[in-house]
């Protein structure tokens, strides 16, 4: 597909050669097209939309000569535009589905999102059929796995959040239940007829097959100091001034293990035990302060590396399953979000 997509930025203090009326239709790849089509930039407006999208793609990789690009742009026929985007294997209906993206430029990295997902045989059916392609639809297929990249379960999901859920629902399903079970959900899912019905089914196989208790913690590398006794429950309690005492009992019943992170700064950590494994309930430093993220990253990494899982309980995914169908929704954008620390009652 070439290189990535990086457009070039105008430098400041250059007199810019774009148009009002280019720079609202092309933003970032306004000046870029104005030296390929200087102003009044006629011939490029007068473009289809399918070959303006071409051409702010292929001005953002920098690669071509300028005379090239527009005589490939502007004469050429769409499989060869397409064989310059994505290759001499492009699938067909590449360029009109670049017709369906409206008449504003996208980003850069919304473009890369676009082809990568045209390219491949299980979003492409998708694309195909829908009659509008807008960035926020392309991330929210991207979520989703990609045996479920049909048409009509894509319009049956509602944000990209929720489907974040379901792909995360999948792999907690199949670490409960095994691969078999989770492509027979998958299949159920497909199935679906509503949003109602595809969550609801979602939710209600978030359960185990299998009635088990608690497994021991894995074990984790030597600078997690792993606290055994009531003794050192209370001095790291004291030590970090937080709540530990009020999970004793589930400390007690192998549902939670506390460690000493003993990093910079040290930190105190919660392991919490569902049907689907041991997972990162919290992580702070003294007096309940978050971790400076490069250290939460560090320490995120070491767990991983351990079997260990980060995000919400099964019983806390499964709630918020069911609030999708309604369209409430707590929003995870950023990465510390996303690791949903502070889950300790599940």
């Amino acid at each position: 597909m070439g290189k990535p997509l990086t457009p070039k930025v105008f430098q400041s203090g250059q007199v810019s050669a774009a148009t009002p009326l280019l720079s609202f239709l092309a933003g970032p790849h306004a000046e870029a097209i104005a030296a390929a089509w200087p102003a009044p930039h006629g011939a490029f407006l007068a473009l289809p939309a399918a070959r303006r999208h071409a051409a702010a793609i292929l001005l953002a990789r920098g690669e071509r000569d300028l005379r090239d690009l527009v005589a490939l742009v502007e004469r050429r026929r769409d499989s060869q535009v397409a064989a310059q985007l994505v290759g001499p294997n492009a699938p067909g209906g590449l360029v009109k589905a670049l017709a369906r993206m409206g008449e504003t430029l996208w980003r850069a990295e919304d473009y890369e999102l676009f082809l990568k997902l045209f390219v491949g045989s299980s979003a492409n059916r998708v694309l195909r059929h829908m009659e509008r392609i807008e960035p926020g639809r392309l991330e929210l297929i991207n979520e989703l796995p990609e045996r479920l990249r049909e048409a009509q379960l894509v319009g049956h999901v509602t944000s990209v959040q929720a489907a974040r859920d379901i792909g995360l629902a999948l792999r907690l399903i199949e670490a409960m239940n095994g691969e078999d079970q989770r492509r027979r959900v998958e299949q159920s899912l497909l199935k679906s007829k509503s949003a109602d019905s595809l969550f609801q089914k979602a939710a209600a196989a978030l359960r185990a097959e299998r009635f088990v208790g608690p497994s021991p913690p894995p074990a984790l590398p030597a600078h997690f100091k792993p606290v055994h006794t009531m003794v050192d429950l209370e001095r790291v309690a004291l030590e970090f001034r937080n709540c530990l005492r009020d999970f004793t009992n589930d400390i007690v019943n192998g549902r939670m293990a506390v460690f000493v992170w003993c990093g910079q700064p040290t930190g105190v950590l919660a392991l919490r035990w569902d049907p689907a494994g041991w997972r990162l309930g919290e992580a702070e430093a003294a007096d309940n302060e978050e971790l400076p993220e490069p250290a939460l990253r560090g320490l995120v990494a070491d767990l991983v590396a351990a079997g260990i899982r980060t995000g919400p309980s099964t019983w806390h995914l499964s709630n918020r399953l069911h609030r999708h169908i309604h369209g409430n929704e707590t929003v995870l954008t950023s990465w510390r979000d996303r690791l949903e620390l502070g889950e300790l009652w599940d």
